[in-house]
């Protein structure tokens, strides 16, 4: 009888046991998800050349480049297009930051989405991280290419 009671215990541990580790392995993503992995870079570049780069970057987005300013560091897209036939504004808007950090420079892209269906107004809204991971990635892939082409 009591060997019974044990098996009939380690099985309802071993069941918990179970459960627990699947909602574990369930709750944990595939890409990392830390902001820090993904949000900025910094490099061992001039800020002029650095700030140069990110506005070639900008401009080959489909948005194209709307501002850029050496002294604040801020390059900006503009925001999407019309949809034909709507006459809405939709689309995302990067905002660049690009800082010097003594010999260094670091660059913080940040994405907004439109979500007004006003062609005349926007109303913006930031992307999270946990939303577009592949966006860091892309724009990073392309800046450090450029960056790389650069100092050759």
């Amino acid at each position: 009888m009591k060997s019974s009671i044990t098996f009939g215990r380690l099985g309802t541990h071993s069941l918990l046991a179970f459960f627990l580790i699947a909602f574990a392995l369930g709750c944990t993503r595939l890409t990392p998800q830390e902001r820090e992995h993904y949000a900025s870079r910094v490099y061992d570049i001039p800020h002029e050349r650095v700030f140069e780069a990110v506005k070639e970057r900008v401009r080959q987005y489909p948005m194209g480049l709307q501002e850029a300013d050496p002294q604040q560091g801020i390059v900006k897209s503009r925001i999407g297009g019309t949809t034909p036939g709507i006459g809405a504004t939709v689309g995302y808007q990067i905002t660049v930051m690009a800082t010097a950090e003594g010999e260094r420079t670091r660059v913080v892209p940040s994405w907004q989405m439109n979500i007004s269906s006003e062609p005349t107004k926007t109303h913006l809204l930031p992307v999270t991280i946990d939303d577009r991971p592949l966006l860091y990635l892309e724009f990073f892939d392309a800046l450090d290419e450029q960056l790389h082409k650069a100092r050759q």
